[in-house]
This record gives C-alpha cells, structure tokens and sequence, in this order.
C-alpha cells in the first residue's frame, strides 16, 4: 500500500475530484490496493475507518487535526522517525501527493488500515 503511495509523490490531483482531495486520494490507494475505502471523500470518514490505534504503525492512515481540533488533513504513515516524526504520504499536500515529515502532535487519530 506505501509503495502504491509513494508511485504518486509529486503528482498533481490524479483522483479528478474537485476541492480538498487528500481523502479522494486515501481512497484511490485503497481501492488499488484492494481494501475498502473510506465512507467519503471527506476526511472525518477516516475516523471511523478501522480500529484506532495507541500509535503510529507503518501503513496506518494518519489523521491530522486543525488548529480547532477537527480532522483536517490524512495520509499515510511510510515511516517513523527516531525523534517521534512521522513520515506521511498524502495527497493535496502543496496540491501534490506529497511525502513529507509532520510532528507527532499534528496527528488526531492513526487509524488500522482494513
């Protein structure tokens, strides 16, 4: 699933949805993957995907919080860092799919990937 993921690193919106794309993209690696998708295309719906977990696991989705708490942004957890950092995978990350490392605090809920 990481390396269906990361194929996509520096593309545009592949998933042709309009606004906000970066569940649309949790969805497409999914789908390809052969997993069920999320609920919608909308981030929430990750927090309801599949068992939460105590913390980063390779493969899990990762959902991150808004400044207010509410699920802003998921992706896909490629690595963990010695210093806590996860490494994500995700799409409409500066309008790409991105692969970027965000702190341990930005992340609301990781989520088991069914």
């Amino acid at each position: 699933m990481i390396a269906e993921a990361a194929r996509w690193i520096g593309s545009g919106n592949i998933t042709g949805k309009p606004g906000p794309w970066c569940a649309s993209f949790a969805n497409f690696v999914l789908e390809r993957t052969g997993r069920p998708p999320l609920a919608n295309d909308i981030v929430a719906s990750a927090l309801g995907y599949g068992r939460r977990l105590p913390g980063p696991q390779v493969g899990a989705l990762a959902v991150l919080g808004t400044r207010r708490g509410y699920a802003g942004h998921v992706g896909f957890v490629a690595g963990v860092n010695a210093d806590g950092s996860i490494r994500l995978i995700s799409g409409n990350w500066g309008r790409r799919v991105g692969d970027a490392t965000i702190s341990r605090r930005q992340v609301v809920a990781f989520v088991e990937v069914q």
